[in-house]
């Protein structure tokens, strides 16, 4: 009996041992012991407070900024010592949101080179004053070799952070926090590419991002910036969801797209490890990606001095949303016209005059910018929606940013569940003088109908 009960002992230690080991790498991940191994930067203990919520959550971190700027993060993890600098790792954190008053929330991480200047932050999830308030969640982030977020070259030490920011300093908010967990990770899409890869495909160049999870990020014609590349002026496929903002592409205000799975082809031939440059006939980024219960099928092609782009669209369950926005273009802010052709026939002319309006609003089946400082322009032609399905093409007329395209879709809709529905367009540049442009616009749209 003796034995046994010493065996049984045993057994129980050593459970014990891995459920401490799976709690995580930091040394306070649930407050229990207060705020140690967490530091105020900036900020004070009146503007937080280690709160019992009572039942299996226990102490949490309350955090309530009070008009301030308001930072907590641990003590600095330094890569050879607390972390292996070729390892990839994943954090978690239960937070719950009683709500944003005035400013943002932010749980991220810094990195910090061996001096402990600040080389990046990297953010993970996002509240703001349109957030709907929440109850317990956890959410996500990765960091480190192999993963989404590679660290930057140079970094020495890493610091986990919930912060609050407001340009006047008047944070309002209170945001509770608990069980952050670091841990290793094995990524489930290998990061063995470069950051980005730039393409040259006959009289295109094209960059392809991965900071906004591998979507088109630049567009030239013939030497000539038509679309821009500018952090913020997203491009791809974006969700606004009720109550919390918009999630995807490079609006990670909130949460991330999550990438399943990419590929490309360059003339043809798989790419297993991509290099930064190409030079080629034709350039092939396919992307399969996940936002809450959305999910998308990504194709980009070049060739031949066009751009096809393909999104699949499937829900896992019927998903409520303000809009989705297919085929983000953010031409540039010089372009001073466009034109549009609706399915009759019917054409239809406009300015960009700097209103911040969204101007046509339509069903196109083809429309046009153009860009006169260039004397270029670029038409999109919708080769494909769902039938059944209410959609238009837009044009957001912004000042000193940008004329941005937008295929419009499920505007306060909800997408069915396990439905596949496909949205297809083509751009095509061009060449014209201003007076010219239209009729060269007509043109290149009819050799993009289908069957031409």
């Amino acid at each position: 009996m003796r034995v046994l009960l010493l065996f049984l002992l045993a057994i129980t230690t050593t459970a014990a041992g891995a459920a401490e080991k799976e709690a995580g790498l930091l040394p306070n991940p649930g407050f229990d012991e207060g705020m140690s191994g967490w530091v105020f930067r900036p900020g004070d203990p009146s503007l937080a407070a280690i709160a019992d919520a009572g039942g299996e959550r226990g102490k949490v971190l309350d955090l309530h900024p009070e008009g301030k700027i308001l930072g907590v993060e641990t003590d600095r993890l330094e890569l050879g010592k607390a972390l292996d600098a070729d390892a990839a790792y994943e954090v978690t954190a239960l937070l719950k949101n009683e709500g944003i008053q005035s400013g943002v929330f932010a749980f991220s991480m810094y990195c910090y080179d061996a001096a402990g200047k600040a080389l990046r932050q990297i953010a993970f999830y996002g509240l703001n004053t349109k957030s709907a308030p929440h109850d317990w969640k956890r959410v996500r982030g990765e960091f480190g070799k192999g993963s989404a977020n590679p660290l930057p070259e140079g970094t020495a030490s890493i610091c986990i952070r919930f912060s609050f920011y407001e340009k006047s300093g008047n944070c309002q908010a209170k945001v509770l926090v608990d069980d952050v967990i670091l841990k290793k990770d094995q990524p489930a899409v290998k990061n063995d590419w470069p950051a980005e890869v730039v393409a040259d495909v006959g009289d295109l160049q094209v960059r392809f991002e991965s900071r906004s999870f591998w979507t088109l990020y630049r567009i030239d014609y013939q030497g000539t910036r038509l679309c821009h590349d500018r952090w913020g002026s997203h491009y791809g496929t974006v969700a606004l969801f009720p109550g919390v903002g918009f999630i995807g592409s490079g609006h990670t205000e909130n949460e991330d797209e999550e990438v399943l799975s990419r590929a490309l082809e360059v003339d043809g031939k798989p790419v297993a490890r991509p290099e930064a440059t190409y030079r080629c006939s034709q350039i092939v980024l396919r992307k399969e990606s996940k936002v809450r219960t959305l999910r998308y099928k990504t194709t980009i092609t070049v060739a031949d001095n066009r751009i096809w782009e393909e999104v699949i669209l499937k829900a896992d369950e019927p998903t409520k949303v303000d809009l989705i926005y297919h085929f983000m273009h953010p031409w540039t802010y010089t372009a001073t016209e466009y034109l549009a052709e609706m399915p009759d026939g019917a054409r239809i002319e406009g300015t960009f005059t700097d209103s911040k309006k969204l101007l046509l609003d339509k069903p196109a089946k083809w429309s046009a910018i153009y860009d006169p400082p260039g004397g270029k322009g670029a038409v999109t032609y919708v080769l494909e929606v769902p039938e059944g399905q209410p959609w238009s093409t837009l044009y957001w007329d912004q000042p000193e940013r940008y004329r941005k395209h937008y295929l419009r879709t499920f505007v306060k809709g909800t997408v069915p569940a396990n439905e596949e529905l496909r949205y297809r367009i083509v751009t095509v540049p061009f060449a014209a003088a201003l007076e010219k442009w239209k009729d060269e616009a007509t043109k290149v749209a009819a050799t993009c109908a289908p069957g031409s």
